[in-house]
């Protein structure tokens, strides 16, 4: 594992628990953002870094029940948080380094 990656682990893994706590009113946000994608129902869309989870609902409520809302993070205690606060229903997650996806770049409308 490279030293980034590594880094990565050793600083969102023992945070994960305790994420959600610290940004508890950014929902608006990831609204905003979200409609800002130019995302249309059935669409396909990436949070890269999802952490927690916390921008699925709003992707999801954009892209509909049709698209597709893939949430990538490579720390599995975040993911696992994800899933705890039910975000996992939004959308399906991915353990992977967003750097070497296991996706073709045509597959996703946005990222």
């Amino acid at each position: 594992m490279t030293d980034d990656r590594t880094h990565v682990l050793d600083f969102f893994t023992p945070r994960a628990a305790g994420w959600d706590s610290r940004f508890p009113d950014d929902g608006p946000a990831y609204a905003a953002a979200a409609g800002l994608l130019g995302l249309r129902p059935g669409d396909a869309v990436l949070d890269a870094g999802c952490g927690t989870g916390r921008a699925l609902p709003a992707l999801r409520a954009v892209v509909g029940p049709r698209g597709t809302v893939l949430g990538a993070d490579l720390t599995p205690a975040m993911l696992e948080a994800a899933v705890r606060a039910g975000r996992a229903e939004s959308g399906t997650l991915i353990r992977a380094d967003v750097a070497r996806l296991p996706l073709r770049d045509e597959a996703l409308d946005a990222v």
